[in-house]
């Protein structure tokens, strides 16, 4: 299964954040899964990847010709694409995924896990959505969204289409689905 995961391309975290998503790299390459990201060679996204490479996880990398510019990628991919735009790398990042994990991040993490929950909303796919929490820096953007329910511009049914997960084993459960594959 490709897992395409959004993440902080910055460096500036505590090291918590880049050892726990290394764990989850280390995980979800451990169950033969293929991680798809943004290619960066930093933060959590080179986190992930390290962990994924270090359990002989395969990597493919989504960038921009101009991002390119900025930060080199990650040098380990097993296939880089190179995408004309940053919609269309989104666009190739969500074809790509079989199911979506979203980590800690800035603006960019923040658009790219709202717009995968949105277009799950409108029913364009039934992929998994899961935001990996294991220090609690998504609370407060889940219970910005209560308020918007309770303000009546969301739903419930908008709680139900992604999870929260803590650990790495929780999300392998779910990326594996019910029959364990």
């Amino acid at each position: 299964m490709n897992i395409t995961l959004y993440g902080a391309s910055s460096d500036r975290m505590d090291d918590k954040y880049k050892k726990a998503v290394y764990s989850l790299g280390e995980a979800l390459a451990e169950k033969g899964h293929t991680l798809v990201y943004g290619a960066g060679m930093r933060g959590l996204m080179a986190a992930a990847a390290a962990g994924a490479r270090s359990r002989g996880g395969r990597l493919i990398g989504v960038t921009t010709d101009f991002m390119h510019e900025i930060e080199p990628p990650y040098e380990d991919c097993d296939e880089l694409i190179y995408a004309k735009s940053m919609s269309e790398r989104k666009q190739i990042m969500e074809s790509l995924g079989d199911a979506f994990v979203t980590v800690p991040g800035g603006i960019g993490t923040f658009d790219e896990f709202f717009q995968v929950l949105t277009l799950r909303l409108l029913g364009r796919h039934e992929k998994p959505l899961i935001l990996f929490d294991p220090f609690g820096f998504w609370d407060g953007i889940i219970e910005q969204m209560y308020a918007m329910r309770d303000a009546g511009f969301i739903t419930d049914k908008t709680f139900g289409l992604f999870d929260v997960c803590r650990t790495p084993d929780e999300v392998v459960v779910i990326t594996d689905g019910p029959d364990g594959k």
